[in-house]
């Protein structure tokens, strides 16, 4: 199942009760708990890319100092 709004919405009010429900979307959860971190990693890592890339271009054009 994936995090969609519908399929959400759709769980939700499907009148599904007892362990199974609860066990679904728990699992749920998990899932879009898990795509969130993902998400954010990459962020991060776009960013710490982008911040090399213009340090490495400011280094060379000598507006930083060497190794700052």
């Amino acid at each position: 199942m994936g995090g969609s709004v519908a399929e959400w919405v759709s769980v939700l009010y499907s009148g599904a009760e007892g362990p199974e429900f609860k066990s679904q979307l728990c699992r749920q959860t998990v899932h879009t708990h898990c795509a969130s971190v993902r998400q954010a990693a990459k962020l991060v890592a776009a960013l710490l890319r982008v911040a090399g890339v213009t340090a490495g271009l400011a280094e060379s054009n000598g507006s930083l100092p060497p190794g700052l």
